[in-house]
């Protein structure tokens, strides 16, 4: 709940939270020097493949568990959290609909919805939360099978855009089905020049165009290659989509 949220708390050079709260957890270690070298990544992608295989060997129970990552944005990785998400005090970009200017001062209640996005655990789960979206991210993406050279190359493109993490394809199912995001991001891999640009509106497609599938089929069920060979029966629609009314329009195609 925001009501529970102490702005101020968040405010100044240091973080304050009750130490009375910290707890133990079996089994995890920590990571020595991991702000440092977060913080010396250089790019989010670099930092969240150091922050997943530091922590490469907890369980997905564990991990979908908020105790871990409020933990750490608060005490461990605390600087790490303040220099990526530091529009806490100022709306960082414009938003026409909440009727918002960059630069802005925040309303009380979105500073403290910032603060629960970032430091605590959003309403949308764990692919909201930064330190946790991260991981998972990391998490659903690695493969394994193509060896320590390319193991990360659909994480990496991933990582590209921030809002398929946080907006269009990670905080829907699809961003939780490790077969449908293999899928779709080898699809990306494979075709780049369809994703140079208007990546938003060709994603609002490509996850409606599954959810409606979903709702006749068990998309969990399904292996990477439907998803892959979806995309590559419509690669054409894809290629031809370039303003917003094409996918969400009462005449879009999906």
């Amino acid at each position: 709940m925001t009501n529970d949220i102490k702005v101020e708390n968040y405010v100044g050079e240091s973080i304050k939270y009750d130490d009375s709260q910290v707890r133990r957890l079996k089994g995890v270690e920590k990571p020595e020097g991991l702000e440092e070298k977060m913080l010396n990544a250089p790019s989010k992608f670099d930092a969240a493949i150091i922050l997943y295989e530091s922590f490469k060997d907890i369980t997905p129970t564990l991990a979908a568990n908020s105790v871990l990552w409020v933990y750490l944005s608060h005490v461990d990785l605390a600087n790490y959290v303040r220099r990526e998400w530091p529009d806490l005090e100022k709306y960082e970009s414009d938003n026409k609909k909440n009727g918002v200017k960059k630069g802005q001062t925040r309303s009380d209640d979105d500073r403290k919805k910032y603060i629960r996005d970032h430091w605590l655990i959003s309403q949308n789960g764990l692919m909201r939360t930064s330190l946790m979206n991260m991981w998972w991210s990391v998490y659903l993406t690695v493969d394994e099978s193509l060896g320590d050279e390319h193991k990360y190359d659909l994480t990496k493109i991933f990582f590209s855009n921030d809002g398929l993490r946080t907006r269009r394809l990670g905080t829907g199912h699809l961003g939780r089905n490790k077969e449908a995001l293999k899928g779709i991001l080898s699809f990306m891999k494979d075709n780049p020049q369809i994703f140079d640009s208007g990546i938003e509106n060709r994603m609002i497609w490509i996850t409606r165009h599954f959810n409606l599938i979903g709702g006749s089929k068990p998309l969990s069920n399904l292996p990477h290659t439907f998803f892959y060979n979806e995309l590559a029966k419509y690669k054409s629609h894809l290629e031809s989509i370039s303003k917003r009314e094409q996918v969400t329009g009462p005449d879009a195609f999906v």
